[in-house]
């Protein structure tokens, strides 16, 4: 009998050997016997050999704690439509909700004019009993408008909220398990309250608002040392609040969407009547990039996000998604929707993977920043809602539609789920 095994051989040359063979075969060669099983899944150069390819979702807490095996086998499950589906929050009105995911650990949801904080578990499900949930203060308009929050933010122990009756609510909290204390409140934000603040940001201790109807960016500062944010209780005195610095963009209409860099020196502004975002030097107050050629007042950027430090993703009504490259101004990836829908919003993992919410059937879809084809569709729910807002992490998408959130779990096993299958390519035949 022979004493020789593949087992004897020097690592590199075995590793250099295994990354030739198919998954199916590394798959089977586990099945040999113990150490080989263990050396595969053990091997973290092997999977990032075998997987520099392929589309590998990251997060960075994640990658702290999950081999690379695993990784690669729940990226797997993301491409193929391998998950599990759970409507974790319902309530039987329609909203226009919106949502973010701290740390994998916290979910926050605005509804209606409520915002509440849920839990997270350990197999990453969204309990329907809340943490915690406040109404934001609201000032009853002579108009149409409701007092639901548009959008809101979580930074540091801050938590910003722009609503639609023009005004912003600024919270403040030790500890995420108790309930914000409402630290400011500004009144009227733009156009003396007459118009609504359809997104809200944080720089240092200043506070960004914009309005889809109003052309100006105001920067918001309160008067207290950025250090020494005391919890208090909020008096029905705005003077602490002041509007620092207002930005008039010549010739736009409004702003829907913006969002900071991790430097918090720049801002990326989406636009109501054009196609694509600003770039906005918050030092200088200089415009870095604008378009003046696509400019339409019948597009709207939805939804934009910093994919990495130098690049901007966003999303169009018109249904398209691209980067840009602050650097040269250039568009480094454009595509668009499978079903030329509508898109509501994004979310990155600053990486290659990009998740897209469309305003039909509840669906989100999966891009590679490397194809412009789509890697993946998921139907969130059986409503059809468009989807408002979405967040993920390597194992799990949140997506909240007008009646609910769902909770797509992808750390599975691939053998006891059947597949949801939706890559194909679709082509519109006019006849």
């Amino acid at each position: 009998m022979c004493d020789h095994s593949i087992l004897h051989m020097p690592l590199d040359v075995l590793i250099n050997i295994l990354k030739l063979l198919k998954t199916s075969d590394l798959r089977n060669l586990m099945l040999t016997c113990k150490t080989m099983k263990n050396l595969i899944i053990n091997e973290g150069t092997l999977w990032r050999l075998i997987c520099r390819k392929r589309l590998v979702l990251m997060n960075s807490k994640s990658e702290l704690n999950t081999s690379w095996y695993k990784r690669c086998k729940i990226s797997h499950n993301w491409c193929k439509g391998i998950y599990t589906n759970k409507v974790v929050i319902q309530h039987r009105t329609n909203y226009m909700p919106w949502l973010q995911f701290c740390d994998s650990e916290r979910l926050y949801l605005s509804v209606g004019s409520d915002l509440k904080c849920y839990v997270i578990d350990k197999k990453g499900v969204a309990h329907a009993k809340t943490i915690w949930s406040l109404e934001v203060p609201i000032i009853k308009r002579m108009d149409i408008r409701t007092n639901d929050i548009s959008r809101f933010i979580v930074k540091g122990n801050l938590i910003v909220c722009g609503n639609r009756d023009g005004c912003t609510a600024i919270y403040q909290f030790d500890d995420n398990r108790k309930l914000p204390n409402l630290l400011y409140f500004i009144k009227d934000c733009h156009q003396e309250g007459e118009v609504e603040v359809s997104a809200v940001e944080k720089i240092d201790n200043n506070v960004v608002t914009v309005s889809n109807s109003s052309p100006n960016v105001k920067f918001w500062q309160w008067t207290c040392d950025k250090n020494d944010l005391t919890v208090k209780s909020y008096k029905m005195d705005d003077s602490q609040v002041y509007c620092k610095q207002e930005i008039q963009l010549q010739n736009e209409i409004g702003c829907r969407c913006v969002t900071a860099n991790k430097g918090e020196d720049k801002l990326a502004i989406g636009l109501n009547g054009n196609s694509k975002p600003l770039l906005l030097d918050v030092n200088t107050n200089n415009l870095l990039i604008w378009s003046v050629s696509t400019r339409n007042v019948k597009e709207v950027v939805r939804d934009v996000q910093w994919h990495d430090e130098n690049c901007i993703a966003f999303v169009t009504h018109s249904g398209n998604l691209q980067i840009i490259d602050m650097r040269t101004s250039n568009v480094v990836f454009k595509t668009t929707d499978p079903f030329q829908s509508s898109l509501y919003c994004l979310k990155t993992d600053s990486n290659h993977a990009m998740l897209v919410g469309s305003s039909e059937y509840s669906r989100c879809v999966l891009f590679d920043t490397r194809t412009t084809r789509h890697v993946q569709m998921y139907f969130t729910q059986k409503k059809s809602s468009p989807v408002y807002s979405l967040d993920f992490d390597s194992t799990k998408l949140l997506a909240a539609a007008d009646r609910g959130v769902a909770a797509l779990n992808f750390n599975v096993s691939a053998s006891k789920i059947q597949a949801r299958d939706y890559s194909q390519t679709f082509e519109y035949v006019i006849r």
